[in-house]
C-alpha cells in the first residue's frame, strides 16, 4: 500500500528565545526524506520571535523557492495599523509567490477577530478560497466556529488540537463543513481518526506532524495503523490538502 503524504503542520526557519540556529529548509527536507513525506506546507516555526511579518514572509518564500516539495504558508494580518499592504494586495502577493495557504496569529500580532478589525482580511481570503491555518492557542474553538459562521465558504484548518478535545471537535466538524482538522501534534487520540471518519467522513481530515516540535514518524504511524479504508488514508495523507490548494483562486 502506497500512501502519499503532504504535511499540513510543519515548518522551519523560525526563531525562539534561546535557540542558537534556526532549522533550515534542507533539514526539513532531510526529515521528510527519512520519514517518507513527499511534500509539506511550510511555515516559519517556531515563531516566537517572528515579529516582522513582511520580513518573515520574504525569508520563507526565498527558502522555499528552490524546493518544489515545500509549499509556503506565510503569515497574514489585517492592515488595521496601516503598516502592511492592504488585505487584498497581501493575498495577491503571497499567492504570486506560490503560497498554498496562510497562517493567522491574532494573539501574537495583536489584532481582534471582531469584524470591525479583520473583516476585509477574511472577506479577501474567502474570495480567494485560500485555506487558513488556525493554531489553537492563537484562536479558540469558539473563535474558529464564529469565523466559519461569518465566512461560510472559507476553508479553516485547525492545527494543534489535543487528545482531550474530541468532545468539542466532533460536533464542531459536524456543524461546519468548511472546518478541517490536522491530525498532527498534539492530536494523539485512541480511535480518534476512526471516530472522525465515521462522523464526518475522511475528506475533513488532513495529515500533519508538528515537526520540528515533534518527530514525524509517530503521526505517520497514527494514520497508517488507523482502522479505515486505504482510499480514506489516501485522502487524509495528501488528497484533501491537494484539493484545497487546487481550489485557491489565483
Amino acid at each position: 500500500m502506497t500512501i502519499a503524504l503532504f504535511d499540513v503542520q510543519c515548518g522551519f526557519g523560525g526563531a525562539a528565545p534561546g535557540s542558537r540556529e534556526p532549522l533550515s529548509a534542507a533539514a526539513l527536507l532531510a526529515e521528510m526524506d527519512g520519514a517518507g513525506v513527499e511534500r509539506a506546507l511550510a511555515r516559519a516555526v517556531p515563531a516566537a520571535l517572528e515579529i516582522d511579518i513582511s520580513w518573515s514572509n520574504r525569508h520563507l518564500f526565498a527558502a522555499c523557492a528552490g524546493h518544489p516539495r515545500l509549499v509556503p504558508c506565510p503569515i497574514v494580518a489585517p492592515n488595521s495599523a496601516r503598516d502592511l499592504a492592504p488585505e487584498h494586495l497581501q493575498l495577491s502577493e503571497v499567492i504570486s509567490q506560490g503560497a498554498g495557504a496562510v497562517s493567522i496569529r491574532p494573539r501574537q500580532d495583536t489584532w481582534s477577530l471582531a469584524p470591525w478589525c479583520c473583516d476585509r482580511l477574511f472577506t479577501a481570503m474567502q474570495t480567494r478560497r485560500l485555506p487558513v491555518l488556525c493554531q489553537l492557542g492563537e484562536l479558540s474553538y469558539d473563535d474558529v466556529a464564529a469565523l466559519a459562521e461569518r465566512y461560510p465558504t472559507l476553508p479553516l484548518v485547525i492545527i494543534g488540537a489535543d487528545y482531550r478535545s474530541q468532545r468539542i471537535l466532533l460536533p464542531l466538524l459536524e456543524a461546519f463543513a468548511t472546518i478541517y482538522l490536522s491530525i498532527g501534534s498534539n492530536y494523539i487520540v485512541q480511535g480518534g481518526i476512526e471516530q472522525c471518519v465515521e462522523t464526518v467522513g475522511a475528506r475533513r481530515l488532513l495529515f500533519g506532524t508538528g515537526f520540528p516540535e515533534v518527530d514525524m514518524p509517530a503521526h505517520i504511524a497514527q494514520l497508517m495503523y488507523a482502522d479505515i479504508a486505504d482510499d480514506e488514508k489516501r485522502l487524509i495523507g495528501a488528497g484533501n490538502l491537494d484539493r484545497l490548494l487546487q481550489g485557491v483562486q489565483r
